[in-house]
């Protein structure tokens, strides 16, 4: 083992040796040159001994494994803006960025001491540059495709690129040259800019303006519209689509007879059906359609004669000294005359497993109306409540042409409820249509909580279970 030893630490040290006198030759040392374009770079290479006179020197240079220059003989001169000098070195000038690459020097000695190389690096900084993928800066996708777009940039050093999109910056935890994501959403349409920046010279921008085309989009202010016989009537829905759709106005799925009286109408995105003069058959539900390659999309809007829902209006005032009845005032928007209405109360309880008690209707009719304009307005007062108590009510009205839609459920209370804070509070109920009158539907909660001693039972259990794991 000992002679083991004894022959790897001669070993190491004749490697050593010839490691130390093969570095200790160059007077230079390797060097990677980082050159601004168009500066000259020299670029050494001689040994410490090449002018002792003991012996001659010959010196080759490549650059990326290929030659380009040698002292000879014969001599290989080096190309345009290179310089071999006599002790080895060489000088490049108005460097370029071809001109960036590994330069290797090799020495040709007399035997018995071989060839001795050094390599040397040139790099060339320039300034980024960058192109936009697509080229044009233009990119269209489905709503819902893939978007792919990307930067291309160079420059010495390598570009970082970073994005912005309507003039905010987007954070991504890397350097990236492409961007991916889905189409989802048609907002994220618009302008895309990339920025190359490495040090040198002024950071560059591309821009990519991204189209997302889409169906028809179409809403209404006002879905359902009431008028009446000689009146006129607007019916307004606006269209968003990319590529632009095409409009039509239908009523029961057969499109609607445009002349004089009835007039279709565009202003920007907003399409409009006016209709002058109308008739009893002019009533029904007329369908906004618009359609483009992409698709096609419907919004409904319906022209009626029965009046709009009823609004209650506040009165906690009138009720502050009776506790077993309650005043109500409301009004009613109708063209043609209120023949009667239909009142609905019961008492109010929180949603629960309770049964909630049932609806009692009063129809109250109409006195004789000396109104001048559509609005009705009706005071009546409840009487046989009970004291200290919570309710809820609901309003629907008839005319000539049938029965309004709900109002919006009120809730008050009578004199010394507990819940001093309620007063009126008004509540947007759920409507089912039952016997020719408007009802609310019951709203039940989907799921209830668990109860504590279910709760108690869950964590005892599990508890158990990791002691049993524990042992």
């Amino acid at each position: 083992m000992r002679v083991a030893a004894k022959v790897l630490l001669v070993g190491f040290l004749i490697v050593g040796a010839c490691w130390c006198e093969e570095q200790l030759e160059f007077k230079s040392v390797p060097t990677t040159v980082k050159a601004l374009e168009n500066n000259t770079v020299l670029l050494p290479c001689y040994l410490e001994n090449a002018n002792d006179g003991i012996y001659s020197t010959r010196v080759r240079w490549y650059r990326d494994g290929k030659q380009i220059a040698d002292s000879g003989p014969p001599p290989v001169m080096p190309p345009d803006r290179f310089k071999l000098w006599g002790n080895g070195s060489l000088e490049v000038y108005t460097v370029k960025p071809q001109d960036t690459g590994e330069y290797m020097c090799e020495i040709v000695r007399p035997a018995p001491l071989g060839e001795a190389k050094q390599v040397h690096a040139i790099e060339v900084l320039h300034a980024p540059s960058v192109e936009p993928d697509p080229i044009n800066g233009f990119l269209e996708v489905k709503l819902g495709e893939e978007v792919r777009m990307s930067c291309k940039a160079s420059g010495v050093p390598h570009p970082i690129i970073s994005w912005t999109s309507k003039g905010e910056d987007m954070e991504f935890l890397d350097n990236r040259e492409m961007l991916k994501f889905t189409a989802s959403d048609r907002q994220l349409a618009g302008i895309y800019e990339c920025r190359a920046a490495n040090g040198v010279g002024e950071p560059v921008t591309a821009q990519i303006e991204l189209n997302i085309i889409y169906p028809p989009e179409l809403m209404t202010t006002r879905s359902w519209i009431h008028s009446a016989p000689g009146l006129r009537a607007q019916l307004d829905c606006r269209v968003s689509a990319d590529p632009q759709a095409v409009v039509t106005w239908l009523k029961s799925e057969i499109p609607v007879n445009l002349d004089s009286r009835v007039v279709s109408l565009v202003d920007g995105d907003k399409h409009s059906l006016l209709i002058r003069d109308i008739q009893r058959s002019d009533f029904g539900i007329y369908t906004c359609r618009a359609s483009n390659d992409l698709g096609q999309g419907d919004v409904q809007i319906q022209l009626s004669g029965v009046p709009n829902p009823g609004v209650f209006k506040r009165t906690d005032e009138k009720n502050l000294e009776s506790k077993n009845s309650y005043t109500l005032i409301w009004e009613v928007d109708s063209y043609t005359p209120i023949i009667e209405y239909n009142l609905w109360f019961r008492l109010y309880r929180p949603q629960s497993g309770l049964h909630r008690p049932d609806w009692t209707k009063l129809t109250i009719p109409t006195e004789h109306s000396t109104n001048s304009g559509p609005m009705y307005s009706k005071l009546y007062t409840i009487k046989g409540l009970k004291e200290k108590t919570i309710y809820e009510a609901l309003l629907v009205s008839r005319n000539r042409y049938g029965w309004s839609k709900p109002s919006p459920i009120l809730r008050f209370a009578t004199v010394g409820a507990g819940d001093t804070n309620l007063k009126e509070e008004i509540i947007t109920p759920m409507q089912v249509e039952t016997e020719n009158t408007i009802i609310p539907l019951e709203i039940t909660t989907a799921a209830k909580s668990a109860s504590p001693q279910a709760n108690c039972f869950f964590i005892i259990v599990i508890t158990l279970y990791i002691l049993l794991q524990l042992k």
